[in-house]
């Protein structure tokens, strides 16, 4: 097994114990995002997007909703040591451990290219398979407002003009069914 197909049964399976299976799937679609948007993405780009969420399977929602930068650090940066323990026990290079490491500690914010296709895959992932249902809920809970705001911020943190057109259907039914 290589080292990907490594990290991607560490994800299943820390997802599946914490009986988040929408995690997983999430993940696939980051991945599959990232394929589209770069297709030539390397073994890092591909590792950061399997695991760029794996705090939640350790600590919870605890920052749920949140757009509080402080709480999106602690995320990144959580996420980002879970990842760098698993890839030390797998004896993966130091150098391959730090850019996946640099790339999950960015990834609620982008900053270079590659960081940038990460952010704009996990929000495509959330724009396809998480908005509609947080939605649903939010409109049943009276919370249409509150999702809205969410809904814009997860759209303005698109870095590439592609992201953003392969979201806007996502992004307008969510918002018309809210409205």
């Amino acid at each position: 097994m290589n080292l990907y197909q490594k990290i991607e049964q560490f994800v299943t399976d820390a997802f599946t114990k914490a009986n988040k299976p929408t995690d997983v799937f999430h993940a696939q679609r980051t991945v599959h995002w990232i394929k589209e948007l770069k297709p030539d993405a390397d073994e890092a780009l591909l590792i950061a997007g399997l695991a760029h969420d794996i705090d939640r399977a350790f600590n919870g929602d605890w920052k749920r909703g949140s757009f509080d930068p402080d709480f999106l650090r602690k995320h990144q940066d959580l996420s980002a040591i879970e990842v760098e323990k698993f890839m030390k026990e797998e004896n993966a290079s130091k150098e391959l451990v730090e850019k996946v490491k640099n790339l999950i500690a960015n990834h609620e914010v982008g900053g270079d290219e590659e960081q940038n296709v990460l952010c704009d895959a996990d929000c495509l992932a959330y724009f396809e398979e998480k908005a509609m249902r947080w939605a649903i809920l939010a409109k049943h809970e009276g919370k249409e407002g509150e999702m809205i705001e969410k809904i814009k911020y997860y759209f303005s943190r698109f870095k590439s003009e592609k992201a953003k057109a392969i979201a806007r259907p996502f992004y307008d039914n969510v918002i018309n069914f809210l409205k």
